[in-house]
């Protein structure tokens, strides 16, 4: 497992700004209910833990980006906060994006249906393509299977 971490570290491109608009998407929709749960936040450190694109910050640099993308969805709102990471992210991360999202609202085992109006919401604001946004629900869906 060491080879790993260390070929992530040594091929990872640290940005912060594009790290933050990854995270946005996943932050919306875990504060969607109002409530942010525990296997929401172990799913979100799972995600970026396993992310090159995370692979150069440091635990209080992921915590204090958290918290700030949770400050502005709280000033600005989400559809601006989606807005605004949408315009810095190309096409492809934007999927990327969508994808942790979904993973944060299956984190229980169901989509809420705040989560499910956020994802809605999310992939619209991402300007993904419908079949795009049906195809991630599924897999993410079928990663996500409990084992019963």
């Amino acid at each position: 497992m060491q080879f790993f971490a260390r070929f992530r570290a040594a091929t990872a491109e640290t940005d912060p700004e594009i790290a933050r608009a990854v995270l946005v998407p996943a932050i919306c929709t875990m504060v969607a209910d109002g409530e942010v749960e525990d296997e929401e936040l172990a799913q979100l450190d799972n995600v970026c833990a396993f992310s090159p694109i995370f692979a150069g910050f440091e635990a209080d640099q992921m915590t204090a980006m958290v918290q700030g993308v949770i400050a502005a969805v709280r000033a600005d709102g989400r559809a601006a906060v989606l807005e605004e990471a949408a315009g810095v992210l190309p096409p492809a991360l934007r999927e990327t994006a969508f994808c942790y999202a979904a993973r944060i609202a299956l984190a229980d085992g169901q989509i809420e249906p705040a989560e499910k109006a956020a994802l809605l919401k999310t992939g619209q604001l991402m300007r993904l393509e419908t079949a795009t946004f049906q195809k991630i629900l599924d897999v993410v869906t079928m990663m996500q299977r409990p084992a019963r």
